[in-house]
């Protein structure tokens, strides 16, 4: 089939509930794998773009997670649009249409960082005013303790990624500390769950989707001020931190940004 074969390499071998999916796409074969564990193709036809995330069992989330986002997300957000998806032993298979634009870490969107700080900002106030009540994916304090168990149970967190986050102990020593001082959460929202420049698109100047939904799940926003802001400061300047969070209308508690950055070692 020509949707499944590398111009330059031997064909991707999928299995036969993904392949229809990818009749009459080509791709160049080359992988757009990123700090996450999936490999990514970008197939294309005549009138269409889609990209296959293909992912085996890793620390990243499964790749169910992320359809499940997306699919809730359909109506009410410009995400991707879920194609196809097929388990297959410990192997994930994704097919999700392109969103429209440039990834918002590109050069060519920094002609006017004030503006895009501002467009940024205004992004993240619409996810946040989601409505919740139907949201299947708790992304809450206890919810993602509850989930760094499971993980330190199946040998997946090691003391190694415990450290590289700046706590110290065993992963269950580490883990009951940020249990201890968890942070309150009176109103979750929905959060992105990693709100960063690369997953934000831009087209004619302006915000046009979101991609990379693998964390996303009702929390507390704060889940997405600490990617932001890691973000914005490596891909902008740290001079523009501060005008995007002035932008949300947020003075930030570090302390918490920091509970956000050390509970990621835990999923």
């Amino acid at each position: 089939m020509d949707g499944l074969y590398r111009e330059t390499e031997r064909p991707l071998k999928l299995p036969g509930e993904i392949e229809p999916a990818l009749s009459g796409f080509t791709t160049s074969g080359e992988n757009y794998k990123t700090a996450s564990e999936s490999d990514v193709f970008r197939y294309t036809s005549s009138d269409q773009t889609v990209f296959l995330k293909i992912q085996g069992q890793t620390w990243s989330p499964p790749l169910s997670r992320e359809r499940d986002a997306m699919v809730w997300l359909a109506d009410k957000l410009s995400v991707p649009e879920v194609v196809a998806y097929h388990r297959d032993g410990d192997r994930e298979y994704l097919i999700t249409t392109a969103i429209e634009g440039i990834s918002s870490e590109n050069d060519e969107c920094h002609g006017d960082k004030q503006h895009l700080v501002e467009s940024l900002a205004e992004a993240l106030l619409t996810i946040h005013a989601l409505p919740i009540d139907d949201c299947p994916i708790d992304k809450t304090p206890d919810a993602l303790l509850d989930e760094g168990r499971r993980r330190i149970d199946d040998g997946i967190v090691t003391e190694e990624m415990v450290v590289e986050v700046g706590l110290s102990g065993s992963p269950s020593e580490a883990l009951d500390g940020l249990a201890a001082r968890r942070p309150d959460l009176d109103r979750p929202v929905f959060t992105h769950g990693d709100y960063c420049l690369p997953n934000i698109m831009i087209h004619d100047n302006a915000v046009s989707g979101f991609i990379d939904l693998g964390y996303a799940g009702s929390g507390d926003p704060y889940r997405d001020y600490k990617a932001a802001r890691y973000s914005v400061k490596r891909n902008l300047g740290e001079e523009w931190v501060g005008p995007f969070f002035e932008a949300m209308g947020v003075t930030l508690d570090m302390q918490r940004i920091n509970w956000y950055g050390e509970i990621e070692a835990f999923g």
